[in-house]
């Protein structure tokens, strides 16, 4: 087996950022701002170390809110994208999506006038949306909520793409009106949310703003015909790509890491806004969909072992240690999470073209101070159903960890402890070096 391990910081992936930092300001991905998500010029350079032609499919299995096909896309290639999430689906559909400005501004006044109207919101009574669900803090204010509805009952009748367009700009207007914001795994309310008092007038606005920006996109960034498509799917029972059984050249993915963030409820406010998810049953049996990183749901217990060594010695340590878990359930949504990889990798293997390869973008874990190499485990499960490990490359270091689980790895290891995130690039055939 090929196997280069680069731990250094010197190779020239390690010098690209995967961060999606500037995805906030570039055309169509701006579009909604997805933390999680990689660079485009990460997309770019896997593509051309590829050398994928205009002709090659590029996949990515955990699609987000569409970066990969998007950047595909837009340097002219075609790309599909598969999503288990609804609402990020439809924001990676809808980023795909063409329809002329002065189209916009036709169906705006209607939209506008929706929002300026109002209409009463199933939501507010609903949880923790708004005030009237009678709990000490809420999302929305009212006014907030009513405008969003408005607007929402607006758009039906309208034809895609423009109804997309504008329900998308709905859902971001309202999340940049609310009471909370995203950090981390959780949703945090603003410091000072009750003395902000967010109105229909700073939904408004919002809206407008985001609005504008897609007209100019629209204009600064057409996308041509293309076969590109996101589906809602899981990618652990994919085992088609599409009705003509193509195969894919080059498939770049990020799963979700192993760090007990449950997206289903990171995005709870988009879901049950864009009517996604209805209900508390809804969104759980939505969870059980999602792959098995978090423990906010009762998994179906994991039976495989059979990992490689490194999985071996962490998660002997992490048993030896389950007495100081903050939940016991982890063990087996650790080994559950390397259970379905191995059946992502596998579907993977069936579904390439000969010469195809696949980059993972991984962050390691840690848990009871027991650091998780993710990145070695996610390599030696890929060379156990058939894959060849070209490499591990070190992007960068980083401090994902709480402060207790930072300092039990400092105790342990008697030095400054970090954790990393890695690329690892896997082949069909055995890779020739140039």
């Amino acid at each position: 087996m090929q196997t280069r391990l680069n731990f250094g910081l010197d190779s020239s992936i390690s010098n690209l950022s995967v961060s999606a930092l500037d995805t906030a300001l570039l055309p169509r991905h701006r579009w909604y701002y997805f933390k999680e998500a990689f660079s485009p010029d990460f997309v770019t350079y896997a593509i051309n170390n590829a050398n994928c032609t205009k002709n090659d499919l590029i996949l990515d299995p955990f699609s987000g809110s569409g970066t990969v096909p998007l950047s595909a896309t837009i340097k002219g290639y075609t790309a599909s994208g598969f999503e288990v999430n609804p609402f990020l689906a439809f924001v990676a559909k809808t980023k795909l999506l063409q329809c002329k400005p002065k189209t916009i501004d036709k169906h705006l006044k209607d939209v506008t006038a929706g929002i300026q109207q109002g209409v009463e919101s199933p939501l507010e009574s609903f949880s923790t949306f708004s005030e009237n669900g009678g709990a000490k803090k809420w999302l929305f204010n009212t006014e907030v909520l009513q405008a969003f509805e408005g607007g929402w009952q607006a758009t039906i009748g309208k034809h895609k793409p423009i109804r997309d367009v504008f329900r998308l700009c709905l859902i971001g207007a309202a999340m940049d009106a609310s009471n909370a914001t995203k950090d981390g795994k959780c949703l945090r309310y603003r410091r000072d949310w009750k003395e902000q008092r967010f109105e229909k007038k700073d939904f408004l606005f919002a809206f407008s703003k985001r609005v504008n920006e897609v007209k100019q996109d629209l204009d600064s960034c057409p996308l041509k015909k293309s076969k590109t498509k996101v589906e809602l799917t899981d990618s652990r029972q994919l085992t088609t790509l599409n009705k003509s059984n193509e195969k894919f050249k080059l498939c770049v993915m990020s799963p979700p890491y192993l760090n007990s963030f449950d997206y289903t409820d990171v995005y709870r406010p988009e879901l049950f806004l864009g009517k996604f998810v209805r209900s508390q049953e809804e969104l759980q049996q939505l969870r059980l969909k999602t792959l098995r990183s978090h423990v906010q749901v009762s998994w179906n217990t994991p039976t495989e072992m059979d990992f490689g060594q490194h999985f071996t010695n962490s998660f002997v340590e992490i048993k030896e240690r389950a007495d100081t878990l903050w939940d016991k359930r982890i063990p087996s949504m650790i080994q559950a999470y390397f259970e379905d990889m191995k059946q992502v990798l596998s579907n993977l293997y069936g579904l390439a073209m000969p010469d195809a390869s696949v980059w993972i973008v991984v962050s390691t874990s840690a848990y009871a101070g027991v650091e998780i190499p993710v990145d070695l485990i996610i390599a030696d499960i890929g060379s156990q159903v058939g894959w060849y490990l070209r490499e591990v490359n070190v992007i960068r270091y980083l401090r994902r960890v709480s402060v207790q689980q930072w300092d039990k790895l400092y105790e342990r290891k008697n030095k400054k402890p970090y954790l990393r995130e890695s690329v690892i690039i896997l082949d069909k055939m055995p890779h020739t070096r140039k």
